[in-house]
């Protein structure tokens, strides 16, 4: 009997999530055309029966025709492709099968004290308030900015982020769950030496997979276990020849068997790398990720990562928002999608 060709099977192999596969084969927005041509090539190849295309809307929660959602993102991850796209990508999805339309702004908010404006003038003051849905607020933003936001008396759902000191909802990765599952995998390969890979200005998300990292080698980890923690200037470029100097100068009974980058990006460029000081990986170290971007399945060898679902996580903010429009006194929800292991040839 034949195989049966699965979503899965197909995100696999293109090193996309079930999500887009998903989208792209039912001809839904939420993935570009290229994405959506290679999905649809490699279906066909594979002999996948394509599902008929439908036009699956929901009501629209409130408003008129001109409601808006307000979207929020740092200049700086803006037109980063790999993750924050794809984040954004489900976000404009929810609006669009909702009827709703969406406005981004990309402005760097002061840390000055408050003027005389409202909340609302000082963040757009262009903008009708009274068509505004809600906010939602992606990756990390100064504590008052998020205050602000709050002050509009609009629903506020914060993407990759959360903040005790405000009562709103968030939609998260379950980043420490990550950081335990790429390390206990390392561990189960018999690595003792571990290095985890990051940069904790960068995001909180950072932060919390190295805490992953460390509660993995304290639950699974022998005595001989050890993990090293290399802080990086990931945001600054030109990392990995600093850590190529520290690496060449530890004797070679200390060198580690295994690294962890805190996202795919820091484990490919150190993979590369180490491939350049002639390092064969997975023979003299494995190496591993966390994110699951494209670039991972076409990297040699191919990087084995945590799968985490970037156009799930705008949906499921763009969910979180409509209930809040929809029931306004609920309590405030923090909602974290689950990380599932992708191992391949890396580690």
């Amino acid at each position: 009997m034949p195989r049966k060709i699965s979503i899965q099977m197909i995100a696999d192999q293109l090193g996309l999530s079930k999500y887009a596969v998903s989208r792209a084969l039912s001809g839904k927005s939420g993935v570009s055309q290229t994405t959506r041509e290679r999905v649809l090539e490699l279906a066909r190849t594979l002999g996948y029966e394509l599902p008929r295309q439908e036009d699956n809307t929901f009501p629209t929660a409130a408003g008129t025709a001109s409601s808006f959602v307000l979207i929020f993102i740092n200049q700086s991850n803006q037109g980063e492709p790999y993750y924050w796209q794809r984040v954004l990508g489900g976000l404009i999805s929810g609006c669009n099968e909702r009827g709703w339309h969406h406005v981004i702004v990309s402005q760097t908010f002061s840390s000055s004290p408050e003027t005389a404006q409202s909340p609302q003038e000082a963040i757009a003051p262009h903008l009708d308030w009274s068509s505004c849905l809600g906010l939602i607020v992606l990756g990390s933003h100064p504590y008052d900015a998020l205050q602000r936001m709050a002050r509009t008396g609009k629903p506020l759902v914060l993407v990759d982020h959360s903040e005790p000191l405000l009562a709103c909802d968030s939609v998260n990765h379950a980043n420490i769950e990550a950081g335990i599952t790429v390390t206990r995998h390392l561990l189960y390969r018999q690595c003792r030496k571990i290095v985890f890979l990051g940069d904790n200005s960068r995001s909180v998300s950072f932060a919390e997979r190295r805490i992953g990292a460390r509660l993995a080698v304290e639950r699974y980890g022998s005595k001989e276990t050890k993990l090293f923690e290399w802080e990086l200037s990931y945001e600054e470029g030109g990392w990995q020849d600093a850590a190529a100097e520290r690496l060449a100068h530890l004797p070679p009974e200390e060198r580690p068997d295994a690294w962890i980058g805190a996202n795919d990006d820091i484990a490919l460029q150190w993979m590369r790398k180490l491939q350049q000081m002639e390092w064969s990986i997975p023979d003299q170290c494995r190496v591993a990720g966390i994110d699951n971007v494209e670039a991972a399945a076409l990297a040699s060898p191919r990087l084995t990562t945590v799968n985490l679902c970037k156009e799930e996580l705008g949906t499921r903010a763009i969910e979180s928002l409509q209930r809040r429009i929809e029931r306004p006194g609920s309590p405030s929800e923090k909602i974290q999608l689950s990380a599932a292991l992708i191992p391949r040839d890396s580690a």
